[in-house]
């Protein structure tokens, strides 16, 4: 069973996978896609080349419940009996991806980006089918999802970092949780134990049926 923390990886195989499945499918069988950062030796030699390049992993804010931080999980046991435990709520991760496009001319690469664009619009969301690797559960979808403009500002510090001059290239960004895998058993309530307390008096409350006696006793005014 693959662990469950391999899902960003086997994320960026998935994005990978179907961005090389859509170049073949409009006869680009040669394109490499290259997930390292854009740099002209990860690049070198494989022209033509879309690097997909994960460059910023963050808590996603819309994925993250402040208000409930454990939750119920269940399971079967080898004697076939259902066992509960408690887990820390999953945590949602966003995940950015820069794509961008390396070819001997400017006109190849601005065809590879169209395509690339064309991919992710027409698969907004990968059905199970479509991702690789186990680390997903049976019914998960992966929704991809395109980004607004980086400002120049942000591209040319980006860029520069990597001693290249400012490249078009596309942002897409997804969201995927990390399951925590300590559990705590959890035991349900199987019986309740009632107490009642006199206001006006000090003395310590009465449990049980005497208890239960006292108090149909308060409600009937005896």
């Amino acid at each position: 069973m693959t662990p469950q923390h391999h899902i960003i990886k086997e994320t960026s195989d998935s994005l990978s996978t179907l961005l090389q499945d859509e170049f073949k499918r409009a006869g680009y069988k040669r394109v490499h896609i290259v997930e390292e950062a854009p740099k002209p030796d990860a690049i070198e030699g494989k022209f033509p080349a879309v690097s997909v390049y994960l460059y910023q992993v963050s808590l996603d804010n819309e994925g993250v419940d402040g208000n409930v931080y454990k939750e119920l999980v269940t399971r079967e046991a080898e004697d076939g009996s259902i066992e509960e435990f408690m887990r820390r709520r999953r945590l949602w991760i966003r995940l950015d991806y820069l794509i961008s496009a390396w070819a001997q001319t400017p006109e190849d690469e601005q065809l590879l980006l169209g395509l690339a664009i064309r991919a992710i619009m027409e698969n907004p969301t990968l059905n199970r089918d479509k991702l690789r690797g186990r680390s997903f559960d049976d019914d998960f979808e992966l929704f991809v999802v395109l980004s607004t403009r980086l400002d120049e500002g942000t591209l040319a510090r980006f860029w520069g970092s990597l001693s290249q001059p400012v490249r078009p290239a596309i942002q897409a960004w997804t969201a995927v949780p990390i399951v925590p895998e300590k559990l705590e058993p959890f035991r349900r309530v199987e019986e309740r134990r009632l107490a009642y307390r006199d206001l006006n008096s000090n003395a310590e409350p009465e449990l049980g049926p005497v208890a239960e006696g006292l108090a149909k006793r308060q409600l009937s005014g005896d």
